[in-house]
């Protein structure tokens, strides 16, 4: 229920505020939303990956479906781990870092202030600029739960989730290799 709530808040507020851009704007700023409101969507704007074309040893296959091509590009940007060297088992690890005294609120608004507000958001589905924007109310709440993590070492779970996006590549002269794709992460930014 919260999250169909804050979904729909959200988009009020991003209809009120290109309304409130429309209001303000002058000559060429007209002419730029003309633009972009006219624009035919390219190949961005679709979600379909054509069929792939990859090798299994020495012979060249195809990936049809959607679960076969998911599944191949999955194996590419995340290949199995090498086999556990025995010399590296042995080996011995530096102490951990101790943290330094506690977190303070002009930390969590430094931090706040360099993200980069119109990121594509993750999991959690909060954008970047909500988190800019409101950085004076919600630090007096991130605070006490930053405090606690650091104290006891813990990290919550669902900040620690990302989804992972395949993107084209610019500029490529055919989309059906794998390496015409690449993958960026959708990070919690909480």
């Amino acid at each position: 229920m919260a999250a169909k709530n804050y979904h729909r808040i959200l988009e009020q507020t991003k209809r009120q505020h290109w309304r409130d851009w429309l209001k303000k704007a002058d000559d060429p700023d007209i002419w730029m939303a003309h633009q972009l409101m006219a624009q035919i969507g390219g190949d961005g704007s679709k979600a379909r990956i054509p069929t792939l074309i990859h090798k299994v040893g020495k012979i060249e296959t195809t990936a049809n479906t959607n679960s076969d091509k998911g599944s191949i590009l999955a194996k590419v940007f995340f290949p199995e781990k090498p086999p556990a060297d025995a010399a590296l088992e042995t080996c011995t690890y530096p102490k951990q870092c101790e943290s330094e005294g506690t977190i303070t609120p002009e930390q969590i608004k430094s931090q706040l202030k360099k993200l980069k507000p119109f990121k594509a958001p993750g999991p959690d589905g909060i954008p970047n600029v909500v988190l800019t924007k409101n950085a004076d109310l919600i630090i007096v709440r991130l605070l006490p739960i930053y405090k606690a993590m650091l104290e006891k070492s813990l990290m919550y779970k669902p900040w620690k989730e990302f989804a992972t996006v395949v993107l084209r590549k610019p500029s490529k002269p055919r989309y059906n290799m794998l390496k015409a794709y690449r993958p960026i992460a959708l990070l919690n930014m909480m």
